[in-house]
């Protein structure tokens, strides 16, 4: 009876062992499929799918930034599908954005330079363009989004001559503020309003790189001759608007230094 039932139990436990041994065989074959090796099926996909990504890039038809681009080449090369044309189209690729970032660096080096020439202009500003005028074209410039140290310090130059041209009450073109405050000095004179007079002279000369900016008065032109008054500085010609308590010149040209200063004022008689 003993041996029967020793029997009985020897074979219970060789059907335990069996079924625990089919179960980790199953759970192996899962953990295989899982993290191993695709069916063939399954790496043909890819590798079309991955050939249909790339073409686009290749012939330089995508509409995808540089950057996603990218991304899109080094995720099926990370793949290793290890297939000989979709490697030679990933080197394809890979040359195409080579050249794409080439490309891109150049064409952005090019609107610098154009933005930075257009900014100096500004600063300049020999078309005497009012500060609505400037603002507008220092906003179109920053809508590049060009991301540049100089011209970065180039806009703040400019945002600050801008706000002097509105704190002076220069939203008039340089060439109009000027005029307006030589006939507000002589007129002011003219009146006995001393005190007016000599406070538009202090706000005038902070447009200028300083008191001694050259002032030169054209007597007369004829073409290319043209015969000038003894030079002057700015200081000394707003005395004497203040003294003659007359404005009797027309602004022929206004000369600016890098920062946006009138370094030269060249008058004409009237």
């Amino acid at each position: 009876m003993s041996e029967i039932t020793s029997k009985i139990k020897s074979i219970h436990w060789q059907r335990m062992m069996f079924i625990l041994l089919m179960a980790l065989m199953v759970a192996g074959a899962d953990s295989c499929k899982s993290t191993g090796k695709m069916s063939k099926k399954e790496r043909k996909a890819q590798i079309e799918s991955a050939k249909l990504q790339l073409q686009p890039i290749i012939s330089g038809t995508s509409t995808l930034s540089y950057d996603e681009q990218k991304r899109i080449v080094n995720g099926i090369m990370d793949k290793n599908l290890n297939d000989p044309i979709l490697n030679d189209m990933i080197i394809q690729a890979q040359q195409k954005l080579k050249t794409l970032l080439a490309e891109q660096t150049q064409a952005n080096a090019q609107k610098v330079d154009i933005a930075r020439a257009a900014l100096y202009d500004l600063l300049l500003n020999k078309d005497n363009k009012s500060a609505d005028e400037l603002e507008k074209e220092l906003n179109a410039i920053k809508r590049q989004n060009l991301n540049d140290t100089e011209l970065n310090d180039l806009m703040a130059r400019l945002e600050k001559k801008i706000q002097e041209m509105r704190s002076g009450g220069g939203n008039l073109p340089m060439k109009a503020h000027l005029e307006n405050a030589f006939n507000t000095i002589a007129n002011s004179a003219k009146t006995g309003n001393l005190a007016q007079a000599d406070n538009t002279i202090q706000k005038t000369l902070q447009l200028f790189t300083s008191d001694d900016a050259l002032v030169l008065i054209i007597i007369s032109r004829e073409g290319d001759i043209v015969d000038y008054d003894k030079p002057t500085n700015i200081k000394r010609y707003l005395n004497l608007l203040k003294d003659t308590k007359a404005n009797k010149n027309d602004i022929d040209a206004i000369v600016n230094d890098a920062n946006g200063k009138i370094k030269e004022l060249d008058l004409i008689k009237k």
